[in-house]
């Protein structure tokens, strides 16, 4: 009798486990054929993009070259997320609406970006990744739009800390080391002078520290028969180097705010970038100019 009731106490005690052991399996454990369905699915809408990618960096050339925004329009719908790694943000000068962006990467840089946000961004190098809302074609060319994170908009949008006041040059200096090392290399070499080899392709900002301002027009009909559009680096006007020519183009139009034009007012002060061509001892000669109002 009493192996009778032990064996029944077991067979319950059994029962019980599996039952446990069912209700364990179907509360915890997902269905096999559900994650399956959701796995891809959360790795697409997850993908983070990498400007190394070569359908990326074909999709920018067919871009910037071919006027093509197609097969980069479907890389950054691919692509929720876009980490620039080591480029940085770059805020060119701005409309009264929209504001330009550029990224500076190792070796190149990246033109054609815009934000259009209610706060201006005061800081966007400190900005890490993005995204891409979709192209829009402002006057003839094609920008993207881009969003960011509340955290990436945070922090490029703090004001900078309060702080006593500096004199210019201190100011200059301080902006020329931390943020445009291209005008830092222009002030270093307008200082001194001197015939030396140009370093390919070197782009030079001249941002709201250094404005050119404008002189005026004169032409050179006996060696090139070109029109140019004298300025001179408003930072360094002791300098030779200080005199900089913009050549223009077959219809005597230089490029201001995107849009080719000939009338510059005297006197009035540009941004600009410009490509160093060669460094002589008495004149740097530049190409690819772009002028923008301050």
């Amino acid at each position: 009798m009493q192996n009778i009731f032990h064996l029944r106490t077991k067979r319950l005690l059994l029962s019980f486990v599996s039952l446990g052991v069912l209700l364990f399996f179907s509360v915890f454990i997902p269905d096999s054929g559900s994650f399956a369905e959701e796995q891809p699915q959360q790795k697409a809408n997850s993908r983070i993009g990498d400007f190394a990618e070569k359908e990326f960096q074909e999709g920018w050339r067919k871009y910037t070259k071919e006027k093509d925004a197609r097969p980069l329009k479907e890389w950054f719908k691919q692509h929720g997320t876009v980490h620039i790694g080591e480029c940085k943000f770059r805020s060119l000068p701005e409309s009264e609406e929209i504001q330009y962006l550029s990224l500076d990467c190792p070796g190149k840089k990246l033109n054609g970006f815009f934000y259009s946000g209610e706060e201006r961004l005061r800081s966007p190098e400190k900005i890490d990744s993005f995204r891409v809302k979709g192209p829009v074609k402002l006057g003839k060319s094609v920008y993207w739009e881009l969003e960011f994170s509340a955290e990436n908009l945070k922090a490029a949008s703090s004001k900078p800390a309060p702080g006593g006041k500096s004199n210019p040059e201190t100011k200059l200096g301080d902006k020329a080391s931390t943020v445009n090392f291209g005008l830092q290399y222009f002030l270093s070499i307008a200082k001194h002078p001197i015939d030396r080899p140009t370093p390919k392709g070197k782009e030079i900002f001249f941002d709201s520290s250094c404005p050119l301002l404008y002189l005026g027009k004169d032409a050179d009909f006996y060696w090139d028969k070109s029109l140019y559009y004298s300025f001179q680096a408003s930072c360094l006007p002791d300098s030779p180097y200080s005199w900089i020519r913009i050549k223009a183009d077959l219809s005597g139009n230089v490029l201001v705010d995107n849009q080719p034009t000939e009338e510059l007012q005297e006197g009035a002060r540009y941004l600009a970038k410009l490509k160093l061509e060669s460094v002589e001892k008495d004149k740097i000669v530049w190409s690819d100019a772009e002028l923008f109002h301050e």
